[in-house]
């Protein structure tokens, strides 16, 4: 069968843009990453590694920015359960994040200073950026949040 000079570029039109399509849909940023956490003052204290697993994100404490009188290997001394009395590096503090478009809800953040569990939601920023965490008692009101940067 002979295509003639359209219907060879028509193929190829079809062949070029399906991929580019379904690549679009597929590349979509999620909150999957490493993202760099900054305190309330603006002092960068950890990388979190988010990852995704059954479509369940979680996060955990990957590298830590201790100052000259920290202790080099830190404890969660306040953690409950099984995390009590566990190295901070490696932590998971963030738990069963279900995502939905740009919004991930449905789990919970661990405060490794107080020990204290809470509710939690993240939403990423279009471009994939930006990731605000909030963690909150009850309602999302009554709650902080703190806004991570994707470390390329």
């Amino acid at each position: 069968m002979a295509l003639g000079v359209v219907g060879m570029l028509l193929l190829i039109k079809a062949a070029v843009g399906a991929p580019a399509s379904i690549q679009a849909t597929t590349n979509a940023p999620t909150a999957a990453g490493v993202w760099q956490q900054v305190d309330d003052d603006g002092n960068v204290g950890a990388l979190v590694t988010i990852t995704e697993e059954n479509g369940i994100y979680e996060g955990q404490l990957s590298r830590l920015y201790l100052g000259p009188n920290d202790d080099p290997n830190p404890v969660c001394n306040e953690c409950p359960g099984d995390r009590h009395n566990q190295p901070l590096l490696g932590l998971v503090f963030i738990e069963e994040m279900k995502q939905s478009g740009l919004d991930y809800d449905g789990g919970t953040i661990l405060d490794p200073e107080t020990g204290n569990i809470y509710h939690a939601s993240m939403h990423l920023s279009p471009d994939g950026t930006k990731l605000t965490v909030r963690g909150y008692l009850g309602l999302s009101v009554f709650g902080r949040s703190q806004t991570w940067t994707r470390v390329q």
